[in-house]
């Protein structure tokens, strides 16, 4: 048993590694957990396995129907122990995978869990913490991820943007979206990176960034992208028109204005023109002489 210098807290565990990814060639050798008490007060830790799901908001939820358990396959050792501040334990973890057990990755969660103090006051909860292990069954390991939507304003005046991504895992292992390897947007020539996060076999996740500084004016193609071990890449693309209306709109009102005084104006003339009568041409003596349009009538009645 180690010692760890104590936070200032009265309570203060931590688990390494906070999950654990066991390769099918690791499936009979022991595995290990370290747990620190790096809080001013002895801790009486348990520990129990739990089956789990993760569902398309990211939130996961302990059940025991969960798809791909190993909660049947996995033993830790021990179950109880107290620790002083400061001090650090190993806990060891057995796996058993069955002779018929499906090929691919199945998943178990170690709770590491303290009751509250006896002597606090109010409402006390119980403190754990959760360390996902994820074993694989040798088979068809599989790693495929698809990108089954993306969705973003049809129309906008404007930035920031929420761009939303819809992925799925076709495959049989887990896919960790993490540091370098973020799913990203690629738009208008720029990487938008959404948060962090790790996709279940068989899950479907929707995860949403926003894109801080679009163009004023864009008619954009916004891509996301996967890139597979095998090669192939799964894509998914939408278009997003951003157009400042507020910022044009007074311009183009008073073009569209004044265009419109030009008409009124041209109609006006072209209502209002009089013809000028044009005199008659007779023969005399010789000569043209200008009658007038309308001869007064001076014969005898």
């Amino acid at each position: 048993m180690n010692t760890a210098p104590p936070d200032q807290s009265d309570f203060s565990l931590t688990v390494s590694p906070s999950r654990m990814v066991v390769p099918a060639d690791e499936n009979g050798r022991p595995q290990q957990f370290t747990v620190t008490n790096r809080g001013r007060s002895a801790i009486d830790v348990s520990m129990r396995t739990a089956s789990f799901a993760v569902d398309s908001a990211g939130e996961l939820t302990f059940r025991s129907d969960a798809a791909h358990t190993a909660i049947d396959w996995v033993t830790v050792d021990p179950k109880r122990f107290r620790l002083a501040p400061g001090a650090t334990t190993l806990v060891g973890l057995r796996i058993a995978v069955p002779p018929n057990a499906e090929p691919g990755e199945h998943q178990v969660a170690v709770i590491f869990s303290a009751p509250p103090p006896a002597d606090a006051p109010g409402m006390t909860v119980r403190r754990s913490v959760g360390a996902p292990v994820y074993v694989t069954v040798p088979g068809d390991a599989i790693e495929s991820v698809q990108v089954a939507e993306v969705d973003a304003p049809g129309f906008a005046l404007g930035g920031p943007l929420a761009l939303t991504a819809t992925v799925r895992n076709v495959g049989t292992l887990h896919r960790d979206f993490v540091a370098a390897d973020r799913l990203r947007a690629r738009v208008a020539g720029e990487d938008v990176a959404f948060p962090e996060f790790t996709l279940l076999r068989d899950g479907s996740r929707q995860v949403s960034a926003q894109w801080d500084a679009p163009p004023l004016v864009c008619v954009c193609r916004v891509t996301v992208a996967v890139s597979n071990p095998d090669g192939r890449v799964g894509s998914a693309q939408t278009t997003v028109v951003i157009l400042p209306l507020h910022v044009i709109g007074p311009t183009v009102g008073g073009l569209v204005v004044l265009l419109l005084l030009g008409r009124m104006l041209r109609r006006r003339r072209g209502g209002f023109t009089v013809a000028t009568p044009q005199p008659s041409m007779v023969a005399g003596d010789g000569a043209c002489q200008a009658l007038p349009a309308s001869v007064p009538d001076r014969s005898n009645r």
